[in-house]
């Protein structure tokens, strides 16, 4: 019966049937090699183009004043990030910051982001420049005088060091095609437009809790999976990161791109502002040192910023830091008297009166010497608990009855309340 014509007959389909599947096979073979070679050329593609800068600053234990005492919680992963103008290739130098440099902590013991924001006209004091503030510094030696700057400063270990520009955010939107402002249930997509409107918010707190949302949304976008099914779009974002993101090389290649992945996971962060007053009559800022510190002694120790002091508590430290004279410059009989009174209520130690050596002055003064700089702070507290008096600031400490005081208030007739 094996010689029988209906033997071959029935072995046909099934030659045929496996010759369609060898060539099934082996297609989808070749496809699966030429979509790793794709993936893995964009992966080298990532590699070079994303090279990271050599910053001496984060490297050398020995580089800067404060890197080698600088301190952060066990497990922890800190990072300075600084948003900056766009860079022109004609141009030389560095582009100017665009808003305040943040230092942002997450993982470890910290189980909530802490988001620490610096004023980009904080002055800090680097080596070569002596006190300046945080955008000259910038401008002078770009992210790695940055990132020196702020470790002397704070104090506090940085792993990584990542600079944007304001067309960052918005070109990995565009390139991407498919991100959305992500919250701990839902994303809603989102446009380069959109972004571009966040990063101009003037609130901290709503800005740094949109970027999270937007960096959320990036960082899903831009995950493993979604690179292997669009190699176009992870390809486009690479560029648009090669462009527009500066870090320090130990972020090269897809190092980065996990650290977007990272980003995913992140919760919202809470956000904290250095505590500054700034000088109505210069504008300058001027730092108070205690709760400053406090606030860094909180990413290095990995404690809730939540918990700093508050404002009012500053003032308070530094009303009873500062001793205060009182002279009456309007005329009215016990106008001194009255306003030693109503310092003291606020918590200033007033330690004497006197008049004037002329009357007739409208408006308030107060001057104050130039040390110690909390004396400045307090000048300006005590300025605007007398409604808005004028400050004057001395080379030398101002004169009460021959003796050097740190304030002196000149009351004028603005505080004469019989005369109104």
């Amino acid at each position: 019966m094996t010689g029988s014509p209906f033997a071959s007959a029935r072995r046909a389909p099934t030659r045929v049937w496996r010759r369609t599947f060898r060539l099934l096979a082996a297609l989808v073979v070749v496809i699966a090699i030429l979509w790793a070679v794709v993936i893995g050329a964009l992966w080298v593609y990532a590699w070079f183009q994303l090279g990271g800068l050599d910053l001496r600053a984060i490297e050398a234990e020995d580089a800067s004043l404060g890197s080698v005492g600088a301190q952060a919680p066990d497990g922890a992963t800190t990072v300075l990030v600084s948003l900056t103008e766009p860079r022109d290739p004609t141009v030389p130098g560095e582009p100017d910051l665009a808003g305040p440099v943040a230092i942002v902590q997450f993982g470890g013991a910290r189980e909530v982001p802490a988001v620490l924001l610096l004023p980009t006209d904080l002055p800090v004091s680097v080596d070569g420049l002596g006190s300046a503030p945080l955008d000259e510094i910038h401008l002078e030696g770009g992210e790695d005088l940055l990132a020196r700057a702020v470790i002397d400063y704070a104090e506090v270990r940085v792993d990584h060091v990542v600079s944007l520009t304001v067309d960052a955010l918005p070109g990995l939107v565009d390139a991407l095609g498919d991100v959305g402002l992500c919250t701990a249930t839902s994303c809603m997509p989102t446009t380069a437009d959109q972004v571009r409107a966040i990063q101009t918010l003037e609130d901290p707190d709503e800005l740094v809790v949109e970027l999270a949302s937007v960096l959320r949304g990036i960082g899903t976008a831009m995950d493993t999976s979604s690179t292997i099914r669009s190699p176009l779009a992870a390809k486009r974002a690479v560029d648009v990161v090669a462009e527009e993101i500066r870090t320090d090389v130990s972020l090269r290649g897809t190092v980065l791109l996990d650290l977007a992945d990272a980003l995913t996971d992140i919760a919202r962060p809470e956000v904290d502002q250095i505590p500054l007053f700034r000088n109505p009559n210069t504008g300058e800022l001027v730092p108070l040192e205690e709760p400053v510190m406090v606030r860094f002694e909180r990413l290095r120790d990995g404690s809730s910023l939540a918990e700093a002091v508050q404002e009012d508590d500053m003032e308070a430290m530094v009303t009873d830091m500062v001793e205060v004279a009182v002279l009456n410059g309007a005329g009215t009989a016990g106008l001194a008297a009255e306003i030693q009174a109503r310092l003291q209520a606020e918590g200033f130690d007033v330690i004497g009166t006197g008049n004037a050596p002329t009357f007739g002055q409208a408006r308030t003064v107060v001057s104050y010497g130039p040390e110690p700089v909390t004396t400045e702070v307090a000048a300006v507290v005590l300025a605007e608990q007398l409604g808005g008096a004028r400050l004057e600031a001395l080379d030398q400490p101002p004169l009460f009855e021959g003796d050097p005081v740190d304030i002196l208030v000149v009351a004028g007739e603005d505080l004469d309340t019989d005369s109104g």
